[in-house]
């Protein structure tokens, strides 16, 4: 729009009146915008956020799974929920002190307690590979001696199945676990309890197991998934690459060998 006026000295001044341009709206317009686009942003809960975030990581987990086979030797999964073959032909061999273990991870054991040695702690093998028919033995044993503290029938059954695996549900029938402490800690009597986690050999152990295909069992905080009750000393060959995994994301074998399904290994 233009306003023309006369001024005094007879000179025409005129006025351009624009409309409002872009730079020129108000604050309150502008933010009235701003609003508007928003509102067409979806905004997710914490709950949801949450989800995305769990739902990444366990893909990255899946992404990051060696490849391996959930029918590979070492990955043998053996449990009170899934028992071994009776029949399954294992290549058992003789080490110095009798006990019998896998040959295929012989090697790899010795090297472990080798070093072990170095660093100045004694390692000691307590039980290695388990027949079924002494699981048996041991599995009743403990049973009878809960009944003789007055426990019943159930209840006897119950704390047997809390350490002990049923028969032909135990680590031990593949050949591939090894109960180990030090020579300090079997001379104190105490024999296979959780605090030989007070040890720094147990320590020394933990630290440097998957170094040597080795991880610990039943570990503390997977009771739920493994069946048994944390055991400081139980320790279980599955292979340098598939230890590491397990270590790096703090998984039980049961949730390892899950995991594994899930990839379709």
């Amino acid at each position: 729009m233009i306003l023309t006026t006369i001024t005094g000295c007879g000179l025409i001044e005129e006025t351009f009146l624009n409309e409002p341009s872009e730079s020129n709206k108000s604050q309150k317009e502008i933010d009235n915008q701003s609003i508007a686009v928003d509102s067409s942003v979806e905004v997710l809960t914490p709950e949801e956020e949450q989800q995305i975030k769990e739902k990444e990581e366990h893909q990255k987990m899946l992404d990051e799974l060696p490849d391996v086979s959930v029918s590979d030797w070492n990955l043998l999964l053996v449990n009170n929920s899934q028992l071994i073959d009776p029949n399954l032909d294992l290549p058992l061999t003789v080490l110095p002190n009798g006990y019998l273990i896998d040959e295929r991870i012989k090697q790899e054991y010795e090297n472990w307690l080798k070093k072990a040695s170095e660093a100045g702690f004694e390692i000691v093998l307590v039980s290695s590979y388990r027949s079924i028919d002494l699981q048996q033995k041991n599995y009743d044993s403990s049973i009878q001696r809960y009944i003789d503290q007055n426990y019943t029938q159930e209840e006897a059954i119950q704390e047997t199945e809390n350490y002990i695996a049923i028969p032909r549900g135990s680590e031990h029938h593949t050949g591939l676990a090894v109960d180990i402490v030090d020579s300090d800690w079997l001379e104190t009597g105490k024999g296979l309890i959780p605090e030989y986690d007070a040890q720094a050999s147990q320590h020394w152990l933990v630290d440097n197991m998957t170094d040597y295909g080795f991880i610990l069992r039943f570990p503390q905080g997977k009771e739920a998934e493994t069946g048994i009750n944390y055991e400081s000393w139980h320790f279980r060959y599955v292979g340098i690459e598939n230890a590491k995994y397990i270590e790096k994301y703090d998984l039980s074998l049961e949730e390892y060998i899950q995991l594994l399904k899930e990839a379709g290994k």
